[in-house]
């Protein structure tokens, strides 16, 4: 790409090295990755030349989920033809096993750790939860009420790559049964990638209403 330079970028294109240096040796407990973690896909090659260099030095604490261009076919350097994000699961393969045999599982994805005070929910909605179903009644979705049944006093975190809302892009509803597990488990925060701007919103309902309590 011709603002890559090298892992640098330019004054406008390319930051992932600069987003990274904002993190590095500053004492984190984990980070998040939120899907969509290499573009086009997350090809063998193109995450090991670019994001290796960058956000790959966070590895050692990084926690990832994978959102809808790991599961893309082609489009990009060493795209995983079955569509199952095989590279993305080689490549995190030490720090998934580290913490769930599910994390490592390609038919799977997701899992659960604890941080402190704090209990964090990965979940997988991949490419619209295509390959892992999140939909209700799914095996995500029932292993989801019962991670959340069996952790009822704590803070609860849970982060997946599709968000339920959005003020910029319409959004699917394919996360909605999630939404309504968390709210009805008690989660405290949900964080979500995918739309590309920044945004937060007050605690509200899984139909987008405020909810102050």
């Amino acid at each position: 790409h011709q603002f890559f330079n090298n892992g640098n970028g330019s004054t406008t294109y390319c930051h992932q090295k600069w987003t990274s240096d904002l993190m590095v040796n500053q004492g984190l407990a984990a980070v998040l990755p939120l899907g969509d973690n290499q573009y086009v896909c997350s090809g063998a090659s193109e995450l090991a030349g670019s994001y290796d260099p960058s956000w790959g030095r966070l590895n050692s604490i990084a926690r990832p989920i994978p959102g809808n261009h790991e599961y893309y076919t082609s489009r990009g350097a060493g795209c995983d033809p079955t569509g199952f994000a095989l590279p993305y699961f080689q490549y995190f393969a030490n720090q998934l096993a580290a913490v769930s045999p599910s994390a490592s599982d390609p038919t799977k994805g997701y899992y659960s750790y604890d941080i402190g005070d704090w209990h964090l929910i990965a979940l997988n909605t991949g490419e619209n939860c295509a390959k892992v179903d999140c939909r209700a009644g799914s095996p995500q979705e029932q292993w989801l009420k019962a991670d959340l049944a069996a952790h009822p006093n704590v803070c609860t975190l849970a982060y997946f790559h599709y968000p339920r809302f959005s003020s910029k892009t319409q959004v699917t509803r394919y996360t909605q049964a999630l939404w309504d597990a968390l709210y009805s488990g008690g989660a405290d925060v949900v964080f979500s990638g995918h739309v590309h701007q920044y945004e937060r919103f007050a605690p509200q309902t899984p139909t987008g209403a405020p909810d102050a309590a």
